[in-house]
């Protein structure tokens, strides 16, 4: 059986819809009514629905604004809007943002009815074949969206993983992990401008655009079994997985098939949102473990868009049959060794390999002084990024100093202490900024929970993170999700207000952050396991 959320501001809207919908022969066990897209938020992240039906233009969090929400937490679940706007702006949204269709008000109920039937009948189609994956998964319980982005992210950035930490998390994937060959799609969206009118994007609609651009990507690789998420900014990234034969049999070399996927990633992204992206893309493994050096690679790759800014795909494979010691092959170790600096993972390999390039072009004093200085004042620069506010203490790593007086060969010899020693200050800076950022962010979230506009958004521009990879670092940090922390906090105030005042049920709820005393009750008794009524007669020790 069904079961459907309606979001809408005007209740005689929702209640009609909701009766004329538990009165239809569809197979529906549950219809729930939301006032806005805040409730429907904290609806669809305390139980499991089947679909959603909202209106587009609302107070406190548009329909737009929600489906963003849904798209970032649950991709999957589908979303019908019913709208009085008959703009082809909002529709396109909508629908770029994964809406499965768009009516316009007033709608007739056997268009109302067929639409909503197309859906169920394809979901449960969707589910039945998901159902015979998951059949052939080891773990029956499979993974939501969230975690599998979390999953995702570790194994692409997390280069100190245990292997038996690779091996569950690899397994947790279960079979969306196919291989046999591996390589990393790494996207860096140009949001500045875009969309067909090619006007410049303000934050609202460039946060809109992520969403689409993210969407088309994944369908963009599904040929190739990809398994994309949202990365750092406007990046996104996706691993690819390849046979030497394509959908129709065809065999291709893998090389071509890399050549073909960035070209076609770049094409549907100029085509279907008009927007440009640069696109590194990593050589190919047959060795899952190996996600982290392909993705340092792919981001090497698209560092080469700095010498050539007329190009818009870039692969590392290009860069490697080039690689003497040329300036961009030099800049892609500098980049290799800071990536490794930051991610915290022995580089001391990286490091020597460095110190033989340097030693190996003895003879030209000036081009070692060049490649050299690239290198250390990189560092020196990452440093001072990190350490900002704290530039004095940092002042021994500046190469001036530090190689003072020195010839090129005793530069060079110096050379592996000091990125030691960097890598050790530098993981001690990133520590103490991250704390920084967390106790920022908890700051934040204690100053504004009470707030009923409150969104994950929000907080992760506290934080200067995409709201996917802020909902990662803030349960990597805190081991809990950050809207259980909101929910925890208002209910913990709740809780103290019942025992210790004799306000109303509807004033606790918004002087905690509930714009409706019914959500409110709902949310209590979800978290604290009775009604707000019960708790204050246990707390003030009353009786009927």
């Amino acid at each position: 059986m069904y079961k459907i959320l309606v979001v809408d501001d005007e209740p005689r809207v929702s209640i009609g819809i909701r009766n004329f919908l538990q009165s239809s022969d569809l197979n529906i066990s549950t219809v729930e009514t939301a006032l806005n897209g805040f409730e429907a938020v904290d609806y669809l992240r305390m139980e499991h629905y089947d679909l959603v039906l909202t209106d587009i233009q609302m107070s406190r969090m548009s329909g737009i604004e929600l489906m963003e929400t849904i798209y970032l937490e649950q991709p999957s679940l589908p979303v019908i809007v019913i709208s009085a706007h008959e703009k082809f702006e909002f529709a396109a949204k909508s629908l770029r943002l994964g809406a499965r269709d768009y009516l316009v008000k007033p709608v007739k109920r056997e268009e109302l009815l067929r639409v909503v039937r197309s859906v169920l009948v394809e979901k449960e189609e969707a589910g039945k074949l998901a159902l015979e994956k998951s059949m052939r998964k080891r773990s029956s319980g499979g993974i939501g969206p969230g975690r599998r982005n979390e999953i995702l992210m570790e194994l692409v950035t997390e280069r100190g993983l245990s292997k038996k930490d690779h091996d569950e998390l690899i397994a947790e994937l279960g079979d969306q992990v196919k291989g046999p060959n591996f390589g990393i799609v790494s996207v860096l969206l140009d949001l500045s401008r875009g969309g067909f009118s090619n006007r410049e994007m303000m934050l609202q609609d460039r946060k809109l655009l992520k969403y689409a651009a993210l969407n088309l990507f994944e369908e963009s690789l599904s040929e190739w079994d990809g398994l994309t998420f949202s990365g750092f900014g406007n990046e996104l990234i996706g691993i690819v997985q390849l046979n030497d034969s394509d959908a129709t049999g065809q065999r291709y070399s893998l090389q071509s098939q890399m050549h073909f996927i960035g070209q076609f990633v770049f094409k549907n992204f100029k085509q279907y949102l008009n927007i440009d992206a640069t696109i590194g893309m990593s050589g190919l493994r047959a060795d899952v473990s190996l996600l982290v050096k392909l993705m340092e690679e792919a981001n090497s790759a698209a560092e080469w868009k700095k010498l050539h800014p007329e190009q818009n795909v870039f692969h590392y494979e290009d860069i490697a049959a080039h690689e003497s010691l040329h300036m961009v092959g030099w800049m892609a170790k500098v980049e290799q060794c800071v990536q490794l600096l930051k991610s915290g993972g022995d580089s001391e390999t990286m490091v020597l390999g460095l110190v033989r390039s340097l030693q190996e072009l003895g003879h030209a004093a000036d081009l070692v002084h060049s490649y050299f200085g690239m290198l250390v004042y990189r560092i020196y620069g990452l440093l001072l990024e990190y350490g900002s506010g704290n530039s004095a203490s940092l002042r021994r790593f500046d190469p001036d100093a530090y190689f003072r007086d020195l010839p090129v060969t005793g530069k060079t010899d110096r050379l592996v202490a000091y990125i030691e020693e960097a890598g050790r200050s530098l993981s001690e800076l990133t520590r103490e900024r991250e704390m920084t950022i967390l106790s920022r962010v908890m700051g934040y979230i204690r100053k504004n929970y009470r707030n009923p506009e409150l969104k994950i958004q929000d907080i992760a521009v506290e934080a200067h993170f995409s709201p996917a990879y802020f909902g990662y670092w803030f349960k990597r940090e805190t081991k809990k999700n950050v809207w259980d922390f909101v929910t925890e906090l208002r209910i913990e105030e709740a809780k103290q207000l019942l025992v210790a005042t004799d306000k109303k049920r509807y004033e606790i709820a918004y002087e905690v952050g509930y714009e409706s005393p019914e959500h409110f009750s709902r949310m209590f008794k979800r978290y604290a396991g009775v009604s707000p009524a019960d708790y204050r007669k246990e707390g003030q020790g009353g009786s009927d």
